[in-house]
């Protein structure tokens, strides 16, 4: 029976071309994503929904690290009026005088510290914040704490709370979505994982995305390193993963959550890419067990894929929605 359901989804991926806008051309991606884990699919191109399935029934699943992603897109935004700059230098004594842009790549010499912000039933981050200590600069180091210095910065340096910075500047943050952001147990909001959003949610920041790379909207240090990547991890720049590498010589499909948890070098990112088969200009938004939000700026596509469940890649479904 699996050796049925493998065939069917891989010829079904063989017969699927460039996406277009009937649902037919779909339908390997479509089933591919269903056997692993789905529980909600959006595509989003040339202005409208052309493919919706798994539409919520009750509370909207945690999108984890995928909120990086959308607090960077709120600081894209506040640069846009004057307000904050990634060059400008963080003030809190965790990170003093680090770019705002270095939190944002983490790269700012804050270790990780998983372990100690995402303890169950954490009552108060701040001691957590007070206690973080640089331990060199300029290394791709995956963590909250970079995220969360970021929202003591914004808290201070903009003078408002977290909630409202985010329905301020965060597209899709509406009063609802913020309500079910994860927070500590006093309450203070986290950046860097677990708010409560689903497909419709998403949507908006990932047409943000389109708007603010195809447009020029957004600042050009921004779309720079979104193009360009960072020194220390040329698939990664500003909270959002790149497709870059791919069509590139030697380029190599890597899977993202299980390359994350011990620091690799800049050669270990080099030449990394999600998928071969994707256009380079692909950015992703990624969450763990398999939660992802593509955009594609070449094709005016956005994709919104949530999950909850292992065994998913990155290559195969992206291999099956570009028919290669």
């Amino acid at each position: 029976m699996m050796r049925l359901l493998f065939l069917i989804v891989a010829a079904a991926c063989l017969a699927v071309p460039v996406l277009g806008a009937d649902d037919a051309v779909l339908a390997g991606a479509a089933a591919y994503s269903a056997t692993h884990g789905e529980t909600s699919l959006l595509v989003w191109r040339g202005g409208r929904v052309v493919y919706e399935r798994g539409v919520p029934n009750g509370q909207p699943p945690r999108v984890f690290s995928i909120t990086k992603s959308l607090v960077s897109i709120g600081v894209f935004r506040e640069a846009k009026t004057g307000g904050l700059s990634l060059g400008q230098s963080a003030t809190h004594p965790a990170a003093r005088g680090v770019p705002l842009a270095d939190l944002l790549n983490q790269t700012s010499g804050l270790p990780p510290a998983q372990r100690v912000f995402y303890t169950q039933g954490l009552e108060d981050k701040g001691p957590v914040l007070r206690g973080l200590k640089r331990n060199g600069h300029g290394e791709f180091a995956y963590g909250p704490s970079h995220w969360e210095v970021l929202a003591e910065e914004i808290r201070r340096q903009r003078g408002t709370t977290l909630e409202s910075w985010l329905r301020k500047f965060v597209p899709g943050a509406n009063s609802s979505a913020v309500a079910r952001w994860r927070r500590d147990g006093r309450g203070t909001l986290f950046f860097s994982t677990g708010a409560r959003m689903d497909a419709r949610d998403l949507l908006p920041a990932g047409r943000e995305v389109l708007e603010g790379m195809g447009r020029a909207r957004w600042p050009a240090e921004v779309r720079a390193l979104l193009t360009s990547g960072t020194a220390a991890n040329r698939m990664y720049a500003l909270g959002f993963w790149l497709n870059r590498g791919a069509g590139r010589p030697g380029a190599r499909e890597i899977d993202v959550e299980s390359s994350l948890g011990k620091t690799k070098g800049p050669e270990y990112w080099a030449n990394a890419c999600l998928s071969r088969s994707a256009p380079p200009d692909l950015l992703a938004m990624i969450g763990t067990r398999g939660q992802r939000v593509y955009v594609i700026p070449s094709h005016r596509m956005t994709v919104v894929r949530l999950g909850d469940g292992r065994g998913f890649s990155d290559a195969e479904f992206l291999r099956c929605l570009f028919g290669q």
